[in-house]
């Protein structure tokens, strides 16, 4: 009953390390997800500015190329929104899709330290019994003694 123990601590062991090989991938997405936030918020910060900056020209003299390049500027930064999104939704994703991942970790870590508990309890229940065995055994020569005498 020993070996069996320690042949499923020993899975058991292995499965948990396979919960936190997730746990340290979901923390790193999570790392991830709050990089592009960031991106994507300095993003629309720059183009908040760049539309300021483009309303405000009217007050000065300025080339229509000028107007040009800086309406290209607002839609470059635009584009990189964008891309930020989707890769947000992508990382977002991968989220989703690690945290179910650890969801059934979590399970097969949890089934087996249940099936490793009902081993422990099973072999406490067969010692007492074999312990048992031997106290009647004792208890048996012991009587048989005294009614000797």
């Amino acid at each position: 009953m020993q070996q069996r123990i320690s042949k499923f601590n020993r899975i058991l062991k292995i499965r948990e390390d396979s919960r936190k090989n997730e746990q340290a991938i979901l923390a790193a997405e999570r790392s991830e997800e709050r990089a592009v936030i960031n991106h994507i918020t300095q993003l629309e910060g720059e183009k908040a500015q760049a539309i300021r900056d483009f309303s405000t020209t009217g007050e000065k003299i300025i080339s229509a190329t000028d107007l040009w390049f800086q309406r290209q500027f607002i839609d470059a930064i635009d584009t990189d929104i964008h891309k930020g999104k989707e890769s947000l939704n992508e990382v977002r994703g991968r989220i989703v899709n690690t945290e179910a991942r650890l969801v059934e970790r979590h399970k097969d870590v949890k089934i087996m330290e249940t099936y490793i508990g009902r081993l422990k309890e099973l072999n406490f229940q067969e010692e007492l019994g074999i312990e048992q065995n031997e106290l009647d055994d004792v208890a048996t020569m012991q009587f048989s003694r005294k009614g000797d005498n």
